[in-house]
């Protein structure tokens, strides 16, 4: 499957983890990444990726609001909220921002795989 992720994360540990898991997991796929709402949303507008994996507790614009900038930027980015918030709230919210999925970080290494490809495939 190839395509071009970006991920939005801003703790170094966990963006290199997630990079290196899903590179081998999709190693025809570009990666991509921002530490910043403000910096995926200028990474979006210079080049579009297929999916955009956006953490929600970022310094700066949150990963709602970074969200609904992606989203007005480029309707066909997909946005996968990957993140440690498991209320209805954030979820709701991240839906309503634009976002395709919702996967918590404590589930997110049997749920983001299968939601990565059917949007990768989606994406073709």
């Amino acid at each position: 499957m190839k395509g071009t992720i970006l991920i939005v994360e801003d703790n170094d540990t966990v963006r290199a983890s997630l990079w290196n898991w899903l590179s081998e997991v999709f190693p025809d796929c570009n990666f991509l990444e921002a530490k910043s709402g403000e910096e995926a949303a200028n990474q979006v507008f210079a080049k579009p990726p297929d999916i955009v994996l956006m953490d929600i507790g970022l310094l700066g614009m949150n990963g709602i609001r970074a969200t609904q900038m992606i989203k007005a930027i480029a309707p066909h980015t997909k946005v996968v909220v990957v993140t440690i918030y498991e209320d209805l709230e954030h979820q709701t919210d991240a839906l309503a921002a634009g976002a395709s999925a919702y996967v918590t970080k404590r589930k997110m290494h049997n749920e983001l795989i299968p939601i990565m490809k059917k949007l990768l495939d989606q994406a073709k």
